[in-house]
Parts: structure tokens; sequence; C-alpha cells
């Protein structure tokens, strides 16, 4: 939704023009005029967006540029950096593992959690966040930061039409959605 709303599109209207495309293929293919576009599709904004993305060679969200976005194969570290040699820093990295694989596990049953549970779940999420942003910080000021790992990152972006900064702005505007949603929940339910 964010990255969507980021465009001017909406969840809703990418729905909508999907329905209203098939409806359309549908007609074509029983010899039938095809339908009038649904009312909360608007094609004329619609042309002028892509109009604007194909001059500005800024590509909206789509499926088709998730799959041909461009592959992460390496790893910020390789294990082998002087700074593992220290227990302290191979512990924390390790816990940080750990605590991240966790999260994602439990992030898989996200939307079977009540409106409290999906907050203190985005709290962890952004605790574990914080934490590696620190982690990979400190091997950047050491210059231990596998540079392949880094230029990947960024290409994958740029192949998504974003940068860094775009990329924290669009994490933090889909983690304020999804505790709106989750607090409009926890008031619906009264909790």
């Amino acid at each position: 939704q964010a990255h969507l709303a980021k465009h001017g599109q909406t969840s809703e209207e990418i729905a909508g023009m999907m329905r209203w495309q098939s409806n359309c293929m549908r007609a074509m293919a029983d010899n039938r005029p095809p339908p009038m576009p649904p009312a909360n599709v608007d094609i004329m904004k619609m042309m002028q967006e892509a109009q604007d993305h194909e001059s500005s060679r800024s590509a909206p969200p789509s499926i088709a540029a998730m799959s041909a976005a461009e592959k992460i194969t390496s790893t910020p570290f390789k294990g082998t950096e002087s700074a593992f040699e220290s227990d302290t820093v191979r512990e924390e990295y390790e816990k940080l593992c750990r605590d991240h694989n966790a999260l994602i596990e439990m992030g898989a049953s996200y939307m079977t959690f009540d409106p409290m549970g999906k907050i203190a779940f985005l709290d962890e999420i952004e605790k574990v966040e914080e934490r590696w942003d620190v982690f990979f910080a400190r091997f950047s000021l050491l210059g231990q930061l596998d540079k392949s790992f880094s230029s990947q990152c960024n290409a994958f972006l740029e192949s998504m039409g974003l940068n860094e900064q775009d990329f924290r702005e669009l994490l933090c505007e889909t983690h304020k959605i999804m505790r709106e949603d989750a607090e409009q929940e926890r008031n619906f339910v009264g909790l």
C-alpha cells in the first residue's frame, strides 16, 4: 500500500483495473464490445502516470518489476572479518540472526495476531531493524562490510526505482500503515 500510494495508486484501483481488464478480454472472446471502466478507475490519470513514468524512467510498482529486480547473492559478512575475532561481536551477530529469524517465522502468522500482538510484533521488528543498523554501521566504519553486498543491494533498490533513503521511508510508511490498521482493529474490538 505504501509503495502504491507513493505512485498515486491504491490496491483497490489496481484490483478494479484487473477485473475490468479480464472483463474486456472476456467480452472480446465473446465478440462483444468492452465494458465501461469502473467508476473508481481513472483511465486518463493512468495514461498520464504511464507517460510521466516513461519520461522519468521511474516505473510504478509492478509484479514484473519485482520479478525482474536485481538479485542479491552475496552476504554482508564472510565471517572471517577481523571484527568477528571478538567473542562479543560474534555472539551479538549470532543473537541478532536468531532474533531476526524468529521474528520472520512469527510473522508468517501475523494475520492471526490480535491487535495488541500486531503492535508488539511491529515494535520487535523495529528493534531488530535498529540493531541491524547499528551492527552494519560499525562494520561499515571498520571497512569490513562486503562491498559486493552493498553494490548488489543498491542495484536491487535501483531496479525497483528506489534508493536507500526511499526504501527506509517506504519501510517506515509501511509500518505506520500496519500500526494504523492494528489500532483501528483494536478500537473496533474494544481492546
